[in-house]
């Protein structure tokens, strides 16, 4: 779990920690500092390891030329990745790197420790000082001189030798692994280990969605426990590696600060939460479960007070605490284990994958074995382990409960048949009852949906007459005004031209004196087919205005269109002849035509308006012709 990988913390540091700075990671007084020899074609990678020298500073006041002076304290170191432990003292590394050819080469000198408050590099040859930088955890994540999650600082090499000096100082461990890289294979070595780390990131995001949604359906409290645990040590891992300050908050140097330790308590809290239910230590033993509770409740505390104490401190105590909770957690799954519980042997199985990883991770760390992909990333492995076996001991116990319960429901099921067999009878004379009931209801149903039916088909009838003229069998004109009042506001919304044309028959008043009103009723009729023939469109509509006046509406009608449509209305018109009781009648009608796009400066009513004044026009002026209105 992530207290394991605290726990090898926990071990570097305290393997330099306990005597005077660097009395385990310091080796001879007389330093002698055999140069790197880098080339176009030489290794892609360098670690600097015993091959640097140390200085250290212990009034944090030592400059670049304090430490260039040839009586400086230098030492060399004699362990491949130097640490040495929590310190307050700043110290100072020196190596040098050999160009033997006659170009500049450039390189990447990597600080692979996310977590260093300052970091200054300077770069010095033929006495002369080519660059510096001067970057750490305490400035902002754009201030780096590449943005990457470690210290990464470019060097120009000139041929000769040349000189790196780095100061650090830190409010937790000091660190000096450093690597010399070849930019070409940084890149590949940087591509693998963000394959790696997305990999892992993502399987554990899925691992926390997949039981979210069976928390969401179970409500079962250890996979909210669960949960917490995962998302926790994500947090506390991809603090540590500077993968959030580089991507989640990179301008936020405080929280970066806090966000180690208050991640390690939290991971603390919601292991020893996860233990405390899992294992069901409260049936067990009391004073156990209480002593988990003062776990809990004692990194709990820390979590929040870890927002307000010195990183140096708050990071000690939350790493301290990372022994005990591994130890008593896992002691706490053997023992239940010894006594016989299944579930706890498959938690035991889960936990000591993540301590063989993070056994491998420190060997690789102490130099026990070589150190490469598998042995760096070999803590990470056992973790993931961890949190899918954990996931699978998870639906392991859910299944186990599951069967449990439907053993259950099936021996009351039993019991239930036996109970309701002397109920049959009844039962059967209920049904019987109930199906008359049922079919007796249904008749009704299809009763009343008839009725319902025949009466909507009459409202529907009633709806269509009080929209149609009775005698032309065409719109009427309360049917117009309804479709008018929507078409305007059509045209208004898209900007297209809205046509309205009045026509009245000229005379009409002489055709029902003369031939009566059967006749005029005749030729009413014969008008509203002649039009209604001709206008299709959706949108477009003939409606009896009232009397022997009648109203074509058009829509998305270019205005000479609908002008020379109703010159075509009005010839056809002249040129019809009704025949009415073996007498054909003749008659004309008169056309006032209006047109607009609306645009807020004429009304429905201006428009309607302009038309029955166009259509006056024409009566005025003769009939039997159309006239236009003239709108702005």
């Amino acid at each position: 779990m992530a207290v394991w990988g605290l726990v090898v913390a926990l071990l570097g540091a305290a393997s330099v920690g306990a005597a005077e700075p660097g009395a385990s990671a310091l080796g001879s007084a007389q330093p002698s500092f055999p140069a790197f020899e880098v080339a176009a074609n030489g290794p892609g990678r360098i670690d600097t390891g015993p091959r640097m020298g140390v200085l250290v500073d212990a009034s944090h006041s030592l400059t670049i030329d304090d430490v260039m002076a040839p009586g400086a304290a230098w030492k060399t170191i004699d362990r491949r990745s130097p640490n040495f432990g929590f310190t307050p003292d700043a110290y100072w590394f020196r190596f040098q790197i050999f160009n033997p050819g006659s170009g500049v080469l450039t390189r990447t000198v990597e600080m692979p420790i996310s977590f260093m408050d300052h970091v200054h590099l300077f770069h010095y040859a033929n006495g002369q000082k080519l660059e510096e930088y001067d970057t750490g955890d305490e400035k902002p994540f754009s201030a780096r001189p590449v943005v990457h999650q470690n210290f990464l600082m470019p060097v120009l090499l000139v041929p000769g030798v040349n000189h790196i000096y780095v100061r650090l100082a830190n409010a937790g461990t000091i660190e000096a692994p450093f690597r010399i890289w070849e930019p070409a294979a940084f890149q590949v070595a940087n591509q693998l280990e963000k394959l790696a780390q997305g990999m892992v990131i993502g399987i554990l995001l899925v691992m926390v969605v997949y039981n979210l949604f069976v928390y969401f359906g179970t409500r079962d409290k250890n996979y909210l426990y669960y949960i917490s645990f995962a998302l926790s040590y994500l947090l506390f891992q991809y603090s540590l590696t500077g993968y959030t300050y580089a991507y989640l908050w990179p301008e936020s140097v405080w929280w970066n600060s806090v966000a180690v330790p208050l991640f390690i308590c939290t991971t603390e809290m919601t292991v020893a939460l996860f233990c405390n239910s899992f294992l069901r230590v409260r049936e067990y033993s009391g004073w156990v479960h209480n002593a988990l509770r003062g776990l809990i409740f004692g990194t709990g505390a820390m979590a929040v007070l870890s927002m307000v104490l010195p990183y140096n401190i708050a990071v000690r105590i939350g790493a301290g605490l990372a022994i005990p909770t591994a130890a008593f957690c896992l002691g706490l799954g053997y023992w239940r284990w010894w006594r016989g519980d299944g579930f706890a042997r498959l938690f035991c199985v889960a936990w000591t994958s993540a301590l063989l990883g993070v056994m491998g991770l420190a060997a690789g760390k102490f130099g026990v074995v070589p150190s490469n992909f598998w042995t760096e990333n070999a803590g990470q492995l056992g973790i993931l382990g961890l949190v899918v076996l954990l996931s699978f001991t998870l639906v392991d116990r859910i299944n186990h409960d599951r069967s449990g319960r439907l053993k259950a429901q099936a021996l009351a099921l039993e019991h239930e048949r036996s109970a309701r067999a002397s109920q049959e009878a009844l039962i059967l004379a209920k049904e019987e009852a109930n199906r008359k009931l049922e079919q007796r209801v249904q008749e009704r149903t299809t009763d009343l949906n008839s009725t319902l039916e025949q009466l909507q088909q009459a409202n529907a009838q009633l709806q269509r007459l009080s929209m149609t003229d009775g005698l032309t069998q065409i719109s009427n004109r309360a049917s117009f005004d309804i479709a008018y009042a929507a078409e305007f506001k059509r045209a208004t919304r898209k900007k297209n031209h809205l046509t309205l044309m009045l026509l009245d028959v000229d005379h009409f008043k002489r055709v029902n004196d003369t031939w009566g009103h059967p006749a005029g009723d005749a030729c009413l009729q014969a008008l509203a087919r002649l039009l209604q023939a001709s206008v299709h469109r959706a949108g477009d509509m003939v409606a009896r205005y009232g009397g022997e006046e009648f109203v074509v509406m058009l829509g998305e009608s270019e205005p000479a269109d609908a002008i020379a449509l109703a010159e075509s209305f009005r010839a056809a018109v002249e040129a019809m002849v009704v025949a009415v009781d073996g007498m054909s009648l003749r008659m004309t009608a008169s056309f006032g035509v209006a047109y607009v796009v609306p645009d807020g400066s004429v009304s429905a009513q201006e428009l309607l308006a302009a038309a029955d004044k166009a259509l006056y026009q024409a009566k005025q002026s003769g009939r039997n012709q159309v006239c236009v209105a003239d709108l702005p």
